[in-house]
């Protein structure tokens, strides 16, 4: 299974649906379910107080010290990717929620790629495993 690795609250946000965009510097011709862990690096304590006090994280974490870190958390449906000036450009033909937290939640600078998640699904218990950097592949038990 293939897996992609977040840092929090963003591998959160990922899994609960509230973020369906993540924007990456590559790319990848893969499309299909993408299993989300959570890194285990913690923000720091000035990233927690933004985080907590900002109004599109703070509807859906409270508190940063209650995510799980170093493990995998839930899954996703990889459906395709943008390059993020395209995506900017026809902002309409994608039909979303909310553009204005989508937009807070991740860096929609130029040449980079917007992976765009649907299916979001948070698991009920946490898998603890260390991640890698990229796309990697994970052949345990969920």
């Amino acid at each position: 299974m293939k897996v992609l690795s977040l840092l929090q609250p963003w591998a959160t946000l990922a899994v609960a649906g509230a973020k369906k965009f993540e924007c990456r510097s590559w790319q990848t011709e893969y499309r299909g379910t993408i299993i989300i862990h959570a890194s285990a690096k913690k923000p720091n304590k000035r990233e927690c107080q933004f985080f907590e006090e900002d109004a599109y994280f703070k509807k859906y974490i409270e508190d940063m010290a209650y995510l799980p870190y170093g493990a995998i958390i839930g899954k996703v449906e990889l459906i395709d990717i943008y390059r993020t000036e395209w995506l900017l450009q026809n902002i309409e033909i994608i039909s979303f929620h909310n553009w204005a937290q989508e937009l807070a939640f991740d860096d929609f600078s130029p040449n980079r790629y917007a992976w765009h998640f649907e299916q979001a699904e948070m698991f009920s218990m946490v898998l603890p495993i260390k991640g890698h950097l990229g796309l990697w592949e994970y052949n345990g038990q969920l």
